[in-house]
C-alpha cells in the first residue's frame, strides 16, 4: 500500500476504529468482517466509541501505517484505523488510477 494513494476495496468490509488501541483490542475480528454492520455496533458499545466500517467498492486513502495498523480516510470523510491481517490482504485493495 502506498500512503496517499486512492484505493478501491475489492474484498470484504473493513471495520474502522477511532484509535489504534481500539483496533488492537478488537484483534482479528477487526478486518474482513462479513457482518461489519453488526460488528461495528458490538465494538462501539463495548468500547463506548464510534466504530464504523467501509464496504466493498468503497474508495479509501491510506494516511499512515504503524505495524499492523493502517490509518484510513474514506470517500465519505471518515478517518480511523483498521487492523490488517498481513501482507496477503494487499489483494483486497486495488490502486485507483488518477489523472
Amino acid at each position: 500500500m502506498n500512503i496517499g494513494k486512492l484505493y478501491k476495496v475489492k474484498k470484504w468490509s473493513w471495520l474502522l476504529f477511532p484509535t489504534k488501541e481500539t483496533a488492537d483490542a478488537a484483534d482479528d475480528a477487526a478486518a474482513g468482517a462479513r457482518h461489519a454492520d453488526a460488528y461495528a455496533v458490538y465494538w462501539s458499545k463495548r468500547f463506548n466509541c464510534d466504530v464504523s466500517y467501509f464496504s466493498l467498492d468503497s474508495i479509501v486513502v491510506f494516511l499512515e501505517e504503524d505495524g499492523v495498523f493502517k490509518k484510513v480516510l474514506t470517500s465519505d470523510g471518515r478517518i480511523g484505523w483498521i487492523w490488517w491481517f498481513d501482507e496477503s490482504c494487499k489483494d483486497c485493495f486495488e490502486e485507483v488510477e488518477t489523472e
